[in-house]
């Protein structure tokens, strides 16, 4: 059987930081599990139309290349994630071919858990006024992006997936094709269309929440004080201040996020820094190269 693990880098910045954390960080995860990693620089659709929208649409072009018809299974990863190889497996274990691999965005870590931890973002949210869609319950996930979810009680987080070309091509091509974004960031890009096309077709196999360990709601469920710092720093003030920390040498936050940040890394198999990839640069002296 022939692997591949796929990412899309677009931009100096997204392939500075992916070849200064990700690559040998993911080429381990790749050696152990037999995957050849396959990084792409380059927007797989020039339309109009696509640059119009965020390149995280363009993931679900990866099954209409060429090459994709070499590979048995292909793993999606998006570029902001660090592997912990040391206590991982492969993560298409347990994954029928038919079927995509992906995790409950509202199972991380747990549904109860998850349920505290939105409320908290949420909060902090409004402090720093910024953006987002309520969401509460999956349904409203849907609903308040006009697709007809009101019975659906799961919504993937399409970050990392597990598909395979012969039998998701053309459904990640029809939700590429008939659904639109224009709107902002909050929305999600292609998340909302595609986790729900996936689970009306019954084509979804969740897998551990491990595999995609999201930063931002593992720190609001654990960590909330560390949550509030991070939504802070986007206000004007809060740059200056950290500015001016750095200047005099203050650096004892820093020093308690990596800890914090280690702690989660060793409970993760795909720590996902979704919001937040800046801070995968505290990360250099643990994770795995």
């Amino acid at each position: 059987m022939r692997k591949a693990l796929v990412t899309l880098v677009i931009g100096e910045s997204f392939n500075k930081m992916f070849n200064d954390l990700c690559r040998k960080n993911w080429n381990l995860y790749c050696e152990k599990f037999g995957y050849e990693l396959i990084v792409i620089d380059t927007p797989l659709d020039n339309s109009e139309r696509a640059q119009k929208r965020s390149p995280s649409w363009q993931k679900l072009l990866i099954l209409s290349q060429p090459w994709s018809k070499d590979y048995n299974r292909i793993v999606w990863v998006d570029s902001d994630v660090l592997i912990n190889t040391k206590h991982a497996y492969d993560i298409i274990d347990g994954v029928p071919e038919d079927k995509v691999g992906v995790v409950d965005a509202y199972g991380i870590p747990t549904r109860e858990i998850f349920e505290i931890s939105i409320k908290r973002m949420y909060e902090s949210w409004d402090k720093s006024n910024t953006k987002y869609v309520n969401n509460i319950e999956p349904k409203d996930y849907y609903l308040n992006r006009k697709l007809p979810g009101e019975n659906l009680h799961t919504v993937i987080q399409a970050g990392v997936f597990v598909c395979s070309p012969i039998f998701h091509k053309q459904i990640f091509e029809y939700v590429y094709n008939n659904y639109e974004d224009g709107r902002g960031n909050e929305y999600n890009y292609e998340n909302p269309a595609l986790s729900y096309e996936l689970l009306r077709n019954n084509l979804v196999e969740f897998i551990s929440f491990r595999f995609n360990f999201c930063v931002l709601e593992m720190m609001a469920a654990f960590y909330p004080s560390e949550l509030n710092e991070l939504v802070s720093k986007k206000s004007i003030m809060s740059r200056v201040l950290n500015k001016l920390r750095r200047m005099v040498g203050i650096k004892e936050e820093d020093k308690y996020k990596k800890t914090v940040l280690k702690n989660l890394y060793d409970l993760s198999i795909f720590m996902h820094f979704a919001g937040c990839a800046k801070d995968m640069y505290l990360m250099e002296d643990f994770i795995e190269q």
